[in-house]
């Protein structure tokens, strides 16, 4: 195998972060309908353009050689400070995703430096994600900690 190279996401890489993404919620989700899969692709370029050009959707990818094998990605929030965050802005870490053949070799971890990193060069200090039981073990690792807090859902059609 050769070694891994990453890279950060430029306006030039939407049509790999729409398709990451969709399979990264299909491995999770499971297969969707071509109805519900392109409206989500439109979607999510609309999003992409604008989120990178104003850099809320920081993202980097992860190659070995021309074969894309891992992807992570942090969502800038601004909300009201709170006494651990007075500034308000929050990393929201999402898409963290590498293809199985390439698990287990420090790609997310490496990922999740440089996503951390970058953010906190913007002075974010304070970061959340949501994590799949197969990710766990690299977000306690890198001192994340589960948080103690319900979060409730509620979707409106």
């Amino acid at each position: 195998m050769s070694s891994i190279n990453y890279h950060k996401a430029q306006p030039n890489d939407i049509e790999i972060l729409v398709d990451y993404r969709i399979e990264f919620l299909e491995e999770y989700w499971g297969k969707q309908s071509a109805e519900i899969r392109n409206a989500l692709q439109s979607s999510l370029k609309d999003y992409l353009a604008k989120a990178l050009e104003e850099n809320n959707y920081i993202c980097y990818l992860a190659k070995s050689g021309e074969e894309l094998v891992g992807i992570g990605a942090l969502v800038v929030r601004q909300q009201p400070g709170s006494f651990k965050n007075p500034s308000g802005k929050v990393g929201y870490l999402m898409n963290m995703y590498t293809r199985p053949a390439y698990r287990r070799k420090g790609i997310c971890k490496q990922l999740l430096n440089l996503l951390t990193e970058n953010a906190r060069s913007q002075g974010i200090t304070a970061f959340e994600l949501h994590a799949t039981p197969d990710g766990e073990f690299v977000y306690k690792q890198e001192g994340f900690k589960l948080h103690g807090e319900p979060t409730y859902r509620k979707y409106v059609d």
